[in-house]
């Protein structure tokens, strides 16, 4: 049965979508086709280029017990721009998170491939505030039809694609690639269905761990900019996912934000519980 699945972003949440696909395999469904939005883009890469779920999850369980190992908060930067703010000069300062870190565990989790390496059909998306485009990272243009509001691109390592679709603005630095200055492609498309349609796939299965739930108490900037965006977009996700088959959306609890890595293994049990309570129902919308 060939399908294709697009999953979201999410943060920390993204977690979910590794028991999600360990729950796929073990029903004998495998996606042809993988479309990613920030901590979508890490999993559906990671999963695009041959990584099975299974171990997948032991680098989840690894980053649990070790966050701090992909946050590099840029404190010079932050006393930089308190100067510059005070003495009326120009700031500079362009996210709280440097995102180096990031994007070295990245590197190291997909050995510095690029993207046309994938084994499958691999969207990656990001945004670029320059041209106010969708750019979307993929490994073929087989099927992709031209569109006024998308770019396609065939030609970058993976994981300097998943740095950028994951740089939520304001926390993140933004990636500046090719004259682009590229942040998190939740901005336009939290869960990037509509490209994997434009790209020819018609039995399209997402997955949304974005949830549009409240802000917990005590939240941090983090937290302020994923609700600002998932709510912005709450509307136009429906109208953007319209040509799903069927949609996961698993129960995460409200408490678990962008950044609580110290979750990730608890969201990868809450994500594979979710698809195996309707994978009869998966199965019967995708042979639909």
């Amino acid at each position: 049965m060939g399908f294709a699945i697009a999953l979201s972003g999410g943060g920390a949440r993204g977690a979910a979508h590794v028991g999600v696909l360990c729950a796929l395999e073990e029903a004998g469904l495998y996606p042809k086709a993988v479309a990613g939005t920030s901590a979508g883009s890490i999993v559906g890469g990671m999963y695009a280029l041959g990584m099975r779920p299974q171990e997948m999850r032991r680098y989840v369980e690894e980053l649990a017990r070790n966050p701090k190992r992909i946050v590099d908060v840029d404190g010079l930067g932050m006393l930089k721009t308190a100067g510059e703010f005070f003495t009326g000069r120009p700031v500079t300062f362009t996210g709280f998170l440097k995102g180096d870190r990031l994007e070295r565990f990245l590197e190291g989790l997909t050995g510095g491939k690029n993207i046309t390496e994938a084994k499958m059909r691999l969207i990656i998306t990001a945004v670029d505030l320059v041209s106010r485009k969708t750019v979307a990272y993929t490994n073929t243009l087989k099927g992709a039809g031209p569109s006024r509001n998308t770019v396609w691109k065939t030609d970058i390592p993976v994981s300097r694609a998943m740095r950028a679709s994951s740089a939520i603005p304001a926390v993140f630095r933004p990636v500046y690639e090719d004259g682009m200055a590229l942040v998190d492609g939740g901005v336009t498309d939290v869960v990037p269905v509509e490209l994997l349609l434009a790209a020819g796939e018609t039995r399209v299965l997402s997955v949304d761990v974005s949830g549009n739930y409240p802000l917990k108490p005590r939240a941090n900037i983090v937290d302020i900019a994923d609700r600002s965006i998932a709510l912005m977009l709450s509307t136009m996700t429906e109208y953007m996912t319209a040509g799903e088959k069927f949609r996961v959306t698993p129960a995460l609890p409200e408490s678990v934000g962008a950044l609580d890595f110290d979750q990730v293994a608890r969201c990868v049990d809450i994500g594979y519980e979710a698809a195996v309570k309707c994978m009869s129902a998966i199965r019967s919308a995708l042979v639909s």
